[in-house]
């Protein structure tokens, strides 16, 4: 039932969004229902996550409930961009993008065996995937700046363009949520280093590599953006590289660990 409420008042809180991009002038009243209605999908979304860590008597969650807590990031996104000028489209996206992850929560089963790690640890662990989800977030504005790229090149641009905010606020968004994102997978980093006994052992050893390769990729770009005023579609594909090596690095290997080999860590 909490499930069915959760990806309720994500979708309604989208399609109201979608209803106050209808509104012009922008006023703050068209972006209330919205705003309420997302807020409330991320408490109750919250209590059922925190549900579930209490389950398992520590922070541990599976496959499908982390792919959840990445949902609720994306969704806390959402929120913030109903109250950003022109952002209400992105604010949209994301919503839709939080219910879907939220459908999954539960769908798999949980191993036997779920060992609850201290707080250090688990510290260290709801930073990195915070740090996914703050990088899922860029991921969808580069992706939405290909698009408007592409429609904007093209002889008749669509109509639904005009959902979207300018290029150069979208690339300003980019960027500051990738140093946010760059910010909080090197205190991720280094409380792994610090808090991790084993970081290099064999089942974690590729997830280290493709962490660091992930953190090394986008502070290149932030670099490079800075030094070089590297932006648009070079912007977007470092973007998307570096968030894929980051799913894989977690993602992956939860894959692996849980269903494959029927063990866990984090």
């Amino acid at each position: 039932m909490r499930g069915f409420l959760v990806i309720l008042l994500y979708l309604a809180a989208m399609a109201a969004a979608i209803h106050a991009l209808r509104r012009r002038p922008a006023r703050r009243t068209a972006r209330e229902p919205a705003a309420w209605l997302a807020a409330a999908a991320l408490a109750v979304h919250a209590a059922w996550l925190a549900g579930i860590v209490r389950t398992h008597g520590g922070f541990a969650l599976a496959l499908a409930d982390s792919a959840s807590l990445l949902g609720w990031v994306i969704g806390a996104g959402g929120l913030v961009a109903l109250f950003v000028r022109g952002f209400r489209g992105i604010a949209a996206i994301l919503l839709g993008l939080a219910a879907l992850l939220a459908s999954g929560t539960g769908s798999l089963p949980q191993i036997r065996e779920f060992p609850a790690p201290d707080w250090p640890l688990a510290g260290h662990m709801l930073l990195a995937m915070s740090a996914a989800g703050i990088f899922a977030l860029a991921a969808v504005l580069a992706l939405v700046l290909i698009v408007q790229d592409a429609g904007l090149r093209s002889r008749r641009p669509a109509p639904w363009l005009a959902m979207l905010p300018p290029i150069e606020s979208l690339e300003r968004a980019l960027f500051l949520t990738i140093a946010t994102g760059l910010a909080a997978l090197s205190v991720a980093i280094l409380a792994g280093f610090l808090f991790v006994t084993d970081l290099f052992a064999q089942h974690l050893a590729h997830k280290t590599a493709l962490g660091l390769t992930a953190w090394l990729i986008f502070a290149v770009l932030l670099a490079g953006h800075w030094r070089f005023g590297w932006r648009g579609r070079r912007a977007a594909t470092y973007t998307l590289t570096g968030f894929g090596i980051l799913l894989l690095a977690y993602f992956g290997s939860k894959f692996v660990l849980e269903i494959l080999l029927g063990r866990t860590w984090g």
